[in-house]
């Protein structure tokens, strides 16, 4: 079998041409698609990669007659029958002396591809036709190169570098090390003598003054502490410690840059309700006022280029046919994503809850939120105005938010409580080990009106075949006094929740690869609403005792019960009420970072019309202009049981490009209709995908409740041509 595959392979090793390398037979690569085309044959997939800027592998499979899947990362390799994979050769170039502490922003050609080096991004932007200049950023101990096909405003940003094809030596000299003005005072007052805190640099300066490190730290986004080498004059910029105590290193200077230097005084912690329907789901969520979750270098130059972005769209008179505008060329380097117009820290709270973010900065002047994402397996408290409600969620914000610390800590509350008594402290990490309690706060910003907020959407309803559920991520597991089945070898979370289905079985909790089934102990005066819509929980006959954390809580009646529980403010998964005490309580879920809780909805409602009275037919270009254009309308359509709303999409609404452009605009008209859907209650939000035949081309068809979506897929110029009477076909 072995000498097979290897023939196999030999046999394939012309085809792919001197630009790829072997193919690889059984394999795919997970992720990082950024291009699809059809070809017969994996021969074919070469050339396209090689001609797609950003472009680094590729993988095969037969999937519509052969489907070439262009990548710019080989994270994760995986056995896949009847897929073929191959990485492109890039050769060894010559490229100018590397501009350190450089960035050219804009007139990117992809979204950034993972390397290691500056000359690996060097080498892709020499073999990448147009490419004429990149830059390398270190972030997270990974490398991302950014290839620009054109150099647009030289601008100064701590620890990129940029690099052009050609002109000049591939090992330039080191520059003379220059000093700046000493930092201001007790920005880096704590300073270590002869201590090294190895690994986690995100980039390095050369500096004759160890005190010159602290600024260079301070402006440079996630930059909590710097270490000075002696010997090379050299400040190794990091975003945290590698061990509590480091090792020896004599001569060298350890600094921690402290949260300070506020322009506006930071206000004291609020909470906050969002809710702009009744029928949704609310969103609470906690911010600080005059903060921020960036540093304020960093935040000049995200506000600099969504101000560009901005411009240039009005500029264009937002015209459709001028193509995208890059919004931010750093989002995957500081690990946000922008969004504009947003007009109230509430729905910016809500966009970071909808994407599984927690912490979020918004500005209501320039009405832009960012969600930031600083994830980790560390189980970071953020607090609330609230003095009896915590947040637990897998974020680090690291040493550059920390707002002291305090020793001989007795407990886990108590510590708690001593950053609710500081008023402008979000957050703690608490080590029961050493009784240590580490404070956090967000960075003071210059814009008075900025708000830095912290939510979680808590509960995420998801869509597995014909199976429905909800889950509760970094959700820990229940007692095992309510496990009734534990079932080992489960792959995934949509795995647990079929199983917990066929199963008959509503709640499941699943922690690495093993699914285990709870049930509640039986009550005949009590009933547990699981969350689910806010009009129709999951009802279970039945109770947990005192093991399972839970709050009392004043309600009437088991609706009005319900309604309390709201995941983003209290961590509530589920509500009880006793009929016949009248008491009401809320379970809430522990915190694990491996761990998620979830029940199984079951069909209360019909997902299919048993009876159409009335079609309404909607035929448009892209898949969005029904939501932007006629919302009223669709809006009736769907909410009435017996009309059948059918959407046909002529254009894929791909604007040109070929990343996932269109697809991302299906899955968002899709979702769309899945919150009406949900919002009336008539329909169970199943989605049921099927493929049409119409005229030899495959159309998709996509199904919730009484709305139908079919996606003809022509592309923005083919639609054009099928205006002008000429005939062109689908992408499928």
């Amino acid at each position: 079998m072995t000498l097979l595959l290897g023939l196999s392979v030999a046999a394939d090793a012309s085809t792919s041409g001197s630009q790829c390398t072997f193919v690889e037979e059984n394999i795919d690569y997970v992720g990082g698609d950024i291009a699809t085309s059809l070809q017969v044959s994996a021969d074919s997939c070469c050339d396209g990669c090689v001609n797609t800027p950003g472009c680094v592998l590729y993988s095969w499979d037969n999937a519509f007659g052969g489907t070439c899947y262009l990548k710019n990362s080989a994270a994760t390799r995986i056995e896949a029958f009847g897929s073929r994979a191959a990485k492109r050769i890039v050769p060894a170039a010559t490229c100018a002396p590397t501009e350190d502490n450089t960035d050219y922003p804009g007139n990117d050609m992809a979204a950034p591809v993972p390397f290691q080096s500056v000359d690996q991004c060097c080498n892709l932007c020499s073999s990448t036709r147009g490419c004429v200049v990149a830059t390398w950023t270190l972030r997270d101990a990974i490398g991302y190169c950014s290839l620009k096909n054109a150099k647009g405003p030289k601008t100064t940003l701590a620890g990129v570098r940029a690099v052009s094809p050609g002109g000049g030596s591939v090992s330039p000299p080191t520059p003379a090390p220059t000093s700046t003005p000493a930092p201001p005072v007790g920005k880096c007052s704590v300073i270590q003598n002869d201590v090294d805190f190895g690994g986690n640099d995100i980039a390095s300066t050369n500096r004759l003054n160890y005190l010159d490190c602290c600024a260079d730290c301070d402006s440079l986004f996630g930059c909590a502490l710097f270490v000075w080498s002696p010997d090379s004059k050299t400040c190794f910029l990091k975003s945290k410690k590698s061990t509590d105590r480091g090792s020896y290193s004599p001569g060298a200077k350890a600094g921690f840059l402290q949260v300070g230097g506020a322009q506006t005084p930071l206000g004291n912690v609020q909470d906050g309700v969002y809710n702009p329907l009744p029928s949704l789901q609310p969103i609470a969520f906690h911010y600080i006022s005059s903060g921020q979750w960036l540093d304020s270098p960093t935040m000049t130059t995200v506000l600099t280029q969504v101000d560009a972005f901005v411009s240039e769209n009005l500029a264009r008179n937002l015209s459709h046919d001028s193509g995208p505008i890059e919004i931010l060329n750093l989002e995957v380097e500081l690990a946000l994503n922008v969004y504009v117009n947003v007009t109230s820290t509430g729905e910016c709270a809500t966009l970071a809850g909808a994407f599984k973010a927690n912490l979020f900065t918004y500005v209501p002047s320039q009405f832009v939120c960012l969600v930031h994402d600083y994830s980790s397996d560390a189980a970071l408290q953020l607090v609330s105005g609230n003095a009896a409600t915590t947040l637990t969620v897998a974020q680090s914000l690291g040493d550059a938010f920390q707002a002291g610390s305090q020793a001989n800590v007795a407990s886990n509350d108590a510590c708690v409580q001593a950053c609710q008594a500081k008023k402008t402290c979000a957050g703690v990490v608490y080590s029961g080990t050493t009784k240590a309690c580490t404070f956090y706060q967000p960075k003071s910003s210059r814009f008075s009106d900025a708000v830095a907020g912290w939510t979680t959407q808590g509960v995420f309803i998801v869509d597995a075949g014909r199976v429905q559920y909800a889950k509760m991520v970094n959700a820990a597991a229940l007692p095992n006094a309510y496990r009734k089945e534990l079932i080992p070898g489960v792959a995934s979370v949509n795995d647990c929740a079929i199983t917990a289905s066929q199963k008959k079985t509503t709640l499941f909790g699943y922690s690495t690869n093993v699914c285990s089934l709870y049930e509640p102990i039986a009550n005949p005066t009590k009933t547990l609403n699981l969350v689910n819509t806010p009009l129709v929980p999951v009802s279970l006959a039945g109770a947990f005792g005192s093991d399972v954390v839970s709050s009392v809580v004043a309600a009437t009646s088991a609706s009005e019960c319900y309604k309390l529980c709201l995941p983003s403010q209290n961590n509530c998964f589920g509500s009880i009420f006793d009929t016949v005490t009248k008491t009401c309580g809320l379970y809430q879920a522990g915190f694990d970072a491996s761990s998620t809780l979830g029940w199984v909805i079951p069909k209360t409602l019909p997902d299919t019309m048993a009876k159409t009275e009335r079609v309404d037919l909607y035929v448009t270009a892209h898949e969005d202009d029904h939501e932007l254009f006629m919302a009223v309308p669709v809006y009736n359509s769907i909410k009435n049981p017996t009309t059948k709303a059918v959407f046909v999409y002529m254009s894929a609404g791909d604007a040109g490009q070929t990343n996932g452009w269109w697809e991302a605009r299906e899955v968002g008209t899709v979702a769309a209709t899945k919150t009406w859907v949900n919002l009336f209650g008539q329909y169970a939000p199943t989605i049921r995908t099927e493929t049409v035949l119409l005229q030899g081309h495959h159309i998709q068809k996509v199904s919730v409740g009484n709305a139908v979506h079919y996606f003809i897929r022509l592309t923005e110029d083919g639609y054009r041509a099928v205006l002008a009477s000429q005939r062109r076909a689908p992408i499928d």
